[in-house]
């Protein structure tokens, strides 16, 4: 009967520990990003895009996301140890980030700002109004304007272009667009 007792708890250790070994791997999930999706302007009021992007009246956020795909690996690797301590899956791997030391956001046309010119095409993430209100993810960047710079800074009811740049660690550069007209 010992002999027997002694048998199950092998087989059973076993299938336990091949089963560890084969299906406890998770899937590589490797991401690369490739390009620039989409540059918008959410009201940060209503939480939702505003219904006329076309003009600002209130704390709004320039929100840029950019386009992620699988990168092509390999998906054969004979390392057991890996396996057998995966206990879950929610780390992926990314090829490339974005740099956040090489962020732009500048606007066309000059404006004032706490009595100060600042010129068009000037970086604003100089103003701390605004660095300090920059989130960097890893496929998202959000730029929030809050009433601590719109109500020191002066813009004329004219329409503005923000342009975002932004580089790749792997040296990709994105560029993107979007206007909209102050009426603060």
């Amino acid at each position: 009967m010992k002999n027997n007792a002694s048998v199950f708890v092998k087989i059973y250790l076993s299938f336990m520990l091949l089963s560890v070994v084969l299906y406890s791997c998770c899937p590589e999930q490797v991401f690369q990003i490739r390009s620039f999706n989409q540059l918008q302007i959410f009201d940060l009021n209503t939480q939702s895009p505003q219904e006329n992007p076309d003009i600002v009246t209130d704390e709004f956020v320039i929100i840029a996301t950019f386009s992620s795909e699988n990168a092509p690996i390999s998906n054969f690797h004979f390392d057991i140890t890996t396996s057998a301590y995966a206990t879950s899956c929610d780390n992926d791997t990314f090829l490339n980030e974005l740099n956040e030391e090489s962020f732009s956001i500048s606007l066309d046309k000059g404006f004032i700002y706490n009595g100060d010119t600042i010129a068009a095409n000037s970086n604003l993430t100089e103003i701390i109004a605004i660095n300090d209100n920059i989130i960097f993810f890893y496929d998202i960047i959000e730029v929030s304007f809050l009433n601590d710079f719109l109500n020191i800074a002066e813009f004329e009811n004219q329409e503005y272009t923000f342009t975002l740049y932004i580089e790749s660690s792997d040296g990709l550069q994105f560029e993107k667009q979007i206007s909209t007209t102050f009426e603060l």
